[in-house]
């Protein structure tokens, strides 16, 4: 049986069901850093978005917020059990802008950092440890940011490492896909199989001719520009996902939202909410007239599958 970790324990692949693959459903504030409109943690507020999120369908969701810039495990599985909704937590970093400027995280070693993610893995993210059972990742987010000699690459030898012990995805914040080519090379000098890699937000470089490169070496790419009107969508996603389609590759791709700010949840009174995974992308992927088991791998099937691992 093929298992995916999540903050109220594990689950069989197959019953994670509906899936926004990249999403922030809970951040607080962090000390010596001002996380601004992204600081959303009105726990009777996202539970509610998160309860017409299940009752539209949806059944889980990745959190990518790691620690130490206002992730809270068990905020996290407040939330999963008031919802029912499965919830996905992540160790590993962000940005380096989401942390303190003398953060210990950047000062690390290769082994300092990959201990740090590694105890996460194996004893439960720090924040939750005073509970029974602790809160377990399921997931390792890296953040790249526009090009690897800005980026901290000792934190990603860490979470390469990490990878291969614990057999862990590894999810990569991409700044509108940049050096994503460069990026994968460094993975797979690494030794790490792109079979356990998702690029996220790539579909801010709708370059097809690359996704198809990169599909076709074995990396996730995830798109989430569908419910973001600033990004002009209809222009770039939605052709971008129907050249996936076409090309045989609509499983090298998930969907999600990617709502990190205060402003895009309905609580707030904001839009357009976790539901919108439903209401608009599932809905326009059905009026598209794409096959059921198409539409069923972009809505969870694929991310699930790179999140399972063997029980």
């Amino acid at each position: 049986m093929r298992l995916v970790t999540t903050v109220r324990g594990r689950v069989a692949v197959q019953d994670l069901g509906i899936t926004d693959a990249h999403s922030h459903a809970w951040i607080e504030p962090a000390a010596g850093v001002d996380l601004a409109d992204l600081i959303h943690n009105d726990v009777a507020g996202i539970s509610a978005d998160l309860t017409s999120f299940r009752a539209c369908g949806g059944r889980a969701l990745i959190d990518c917020q790691p620690g130490l810039c206002g992730r809270n495990g068990n905020m996290l599985r407040v939330i999963s059990e008031a919802t029912d909704v499965h919830i996905v937590a992540s160790t590993g970093f962000h940005l380096r802008r989401y942390y303190p400027q003398e953060a210990l995280l950047w000062k690390m070693t290769v082994d300092e950092a990959a201990a740090f993610f590694l105890d996460e893995v194996q004893w439960g993210l720090f924040e939750s440890r005073e509970n029974s059972p602790p809160v377990y990742p399921g997931l390792i987010k890296i953040a790249a940011e526009a090009s690897m000699d800005a980026s901290p690459m000792h934190l990603f030898e860490a979470a390469v490492e990490v990878s291969r012990q614990t057999r862990l995805a590894i999810a990569m914040h991409t700044e509108k896909g940049a050096a994503v080519e460069e990026f994968l090379d460094y993975f797979t000098t690494s030794g790490l199989a792109p079979e356990r890699l998702i690029f996220c937000h790539v579909d801010k470089r709708p370059d097809f001719g690359l996704h198809r490169e990169l599909a076709a070496a074995g990396v996730l790419l995830e798109y989430d520009t569908f419910v973001r009107p600033k990004y002009k969508p209809d222009l770039y996603a939605w052709p971008l996902l129907e050249q996936m389609i076409a090309a045989g590759l609509s499983k090298q791709v998930a969907l999600a939202t990617d709502l990190a700010l205060a402003s895009q949840w309905c609580y707030s009174g904001g839009s357009p909410g976790p539901a919108s995974f439903l209401t608009i992308i599932r809905e326009r992927l059905a009026a598209c007239g794409y096959n059921q088991e198409v539409i069923a791998g972009f809505m969870g099937g694929t991310v699930g599958s790179r999140l399972a691992i063997p029980s």
